[in-house]
């Protein structure tokens, strides 16, 4: 009568993560030690295991038999009825890892030794036979430096989940990266299975590159001083089709790592797909991907003025509302949001205005509304879609209804899809952006001014502070279920109701004069001596900076212009709100001034930001002239 052992073979590389271990070859072995067969049966697979020696290979001598395991780590003896009742020592020749990126396999194999096991044999009667069922893991703190030390084979093994939700996130490539003095080394990407899951294998030549490979190849750490460490020092990014899921720096590395790394990695993006409501939750959290309307991050929140960020920003131009919102409810009714705007304000941290002032709405009044990608959709074949708000998609209280633009945008796509019928199974993808806003198109208080006219004020006299008025709005956040056609029928869920009391707008270009005296009395084309003067006047409400330089052809002069106002920089106050000078000398003492043309710029920044972007200089204004002695 024939005895079956089967087997299967695995080895941890995290708590929750193990491999198959593959085209391993297993050997039993009558126990060496006979003396001790009963204390190594007994004995606790963590004690017993460990990395056969030549002395140790010699006296175990020929094994009873040998077996490859498959692709999915199982293997199985058949053996005749004398083994019927013994032990056995089971041991493994290892000339590769699985997943192992070496071209070639290990000269000289490894002979590890798991266990002494006494198989407690059950009958089949069917097949008259005995049968044993094994299965066992190796540890990750053994297997993990095995496959490091022996097959120079390292790996990541994570999870990518929804930050809040914790729900896992399909289909996303996810990146590696090695922080390093000069450059970052990719380490190689993966994509996450349908629990989020993913898998990198590399080997140290991959983060030991250096200017000098492959001649010298060493891991070094980022900064000064230099220093060299066995291990990468790694960070992430992750994305789903161009659509930013995880952007990770290398302020954010794990340190010299291991060779098994473990990570457990989380997305504030939603990624919703086919067949799931989109039941996560729903918030409206900033401007653009700048400033937090929530004030947990105080450098990117609004101060009790309504300036955003320790720069004190005005927003200006079209402007992001961003956060995510959930487009169904678990049975499937639509949830629909709308922003609403009020004139009147209150300082931020205090009472918010009173919801009867919030009067404006985004896809209702004139202008508001701006048409932006809210959302991107990936179809059953990988293809993609991006759905752009529409005015269409509101109702005539603002209600914005995200299920009609994904509609929308999937009929499109089926008009032009060689396939259309791929595009009845979609994943959506959130793409942060709410709606967006028209700051222009704002009624503030007070309301907001056009630019000053160049000829209303003369080049080197001040602009009077508050010639242009700081102009506020209250953002308020509504989404819920829709219930009727009144402007406030409907069910608010969670995330409803959040106001940004106060946000300074302004839409004014900096108001820029330059002009060179002893030219006034000429022509701009006449040559000028002696002492040479500019004049100047810059104004803004939300001035940031301001510089005046002088250079020459010859190079012979290059330097700033200063006064008791020039140069300026860094500026949050709201009482500097801009310069002038009618009488500023250029000429150094001794006179510095050669023969030659030279050039006059004006420069100033204003404290605007669009949420993505702050504004650069404006200008310059420049002013050209040439000085003969």
């Amino acid at each position: 009568m024939n005895y079956l052992f089967k087997g299967s073979l695995y080895g941890y590389l995290c708590e929750n993560c193990s491999e198959p271990l593959g085209n391993i070859e297993v050997l039993l072995y009558r126990p060496w030690q006979t003396e001790k067969i009963v204390e190594h049966v007994i004995a606790d697979t963590k004690e017993t295991f460990h990395l056969v020696t030549k002395e140790e290979s010699v006296k175990k001598g020929y094994p009873i038999a040998t077996v490859k395991t498959d692709s999915n780590g199982n293997f199985e003896f058949t053996l005749d009825e004398k083994w019927g009742n013994t032990a056995f020592d089971i041991d493994l020749i290892c000339s590769s890892v699985p997943h192992m990126q070496a071209k070639q396999s290990r000269r000289n194999p490894i002979q590890l030794h798991l266990t002494t096991l006494y198989p407690q044999w059950r009958l089949n009667r069917e097949q008259e036979s005995y049968f044993f069922q094994w299965e066992y893991y190796i540890s990750n703190k053994w297997w993990c430096q095995i496959r490091g030390n022996y097959f120079d084979a390292w790996v990541i093994c994570g999870y990518l989940r929804h930050c809040k939700t914790r729900q896992p996130i399909a289909n996303a490539s996810v990146t590696a990266w090695d922080a390093d003095f000069l450059t970052d080394d990719n380490l190689g990407t993966a994509v996450t299975d349908a629990n989020g899951h993913f898998r990198i294998d590399y080997t140290s030549i991959q983060f030991k590159q250096t200017f000098l490979s492959p001649l010298i190849n060493v891991e070094t750490d980022p900064g000064l001083p230099l220093t060299f460490q066995s291990g990468p020092d790694v960070y992430f990014k992750a994305e789903i089709k161009g659509v930013n899921l995880l952007n990770e720096t290398a302020a954010d590395k794990r340190k010299n790592v291991g060779y098994c790394l473990c990570v457990n990695l989380c997305s504030e993006v939603s990624v919703v797909p086919p067949g799931n409501p989109g039941n996560f939750p729903s918030a409206w959290t900033g401007i653009g991907s700048e400033f937090d309307v929530s004030g947990i991050v105080p450098a990117r929140s609004f101060d009790p003025d309504g300036y955003a960020g320790i720069p004190k920003y005005a927003l200006t131009s079209i402007i992001n509302l961003t956060g995510q919102a959930a487009y169904e409810t678990t049975t499937h009714i639509p949830i629909k949001y709308r922003f609403r705007i009020s004139a009147v304000t209150t300082d931020n941290g205090t009472t918010p205005p009173d919801l009867s002032n919030f009067t404006q709405i985004v896809g209702v009044t004139p202008g508001l509304f701006a048409s932006r990608p809210v959302a991107t959709l990936l179809s059953s074949l990988n293809h993609v879609a991006t759905v752009w708000s529409d005015q269409s998609d509101f109702d005539a209280n603002g209600w914005f209804d995200l299920n009609h633009a994904i509609a929308r945008t999937i009929n499109q796509a089926k008009v032009i899809s060689p396939t259309p019928a791929e595009w009845d199974s979609y994943t959506v993808i959130d793409s942060d952006t709410l709606l967006s806003l028209n700051t222009t198109a704002l009624i503030t208080n007070p309301p907001q001014k056009p630019d000053i006219l160049p000829g209303s004020v003369a080049v080197g006299v001040s602009v009077p502070v508050n010639t242009l008025p700081v102009t506020k709005v209250a953002i308020l956040f509504e989404i819920g279920v829709v219930t009727g056609s009144g402007p406030d029928d409907f069910d608010p869920i969670a995330g409803s109701g959040t106001i940004l009391n106060s946000v300074v707008v302004n839409n004014n270009n900096v108001f820029m004069k330059l002009a060179v005296s002893e030219l006034e009395a000429t022509t701009l084309c006449t040559p000028i001596s002696g002492d040479i003067h500019a004049k100047y006047t810059v104004y803004h409400p939300h001035l940031a900076s301001s510089s005046l330089y002088l250079s020459s052809n010859s190079g012979s002069v290059h330097r700033d212009i200063t006064d008791a106002f020039l140069p300026k920089s860094g500026n949050t106050s709201h009482s500097i709100q801009g310069g002038a000078n009618n009488n500023l000398k250029l000429n150094n003492p001794p006179s510095d001034l050669i023969k030659c043309t030279y050039s006059l710029k004006l420069y100033a920044r204003a404290r605007l930001h669009d949420g993505v972007n702050a504004w650069s200089d404006s200008g310059p204004v420049e002013q050209i002239f040439f000085y003969d002695i």
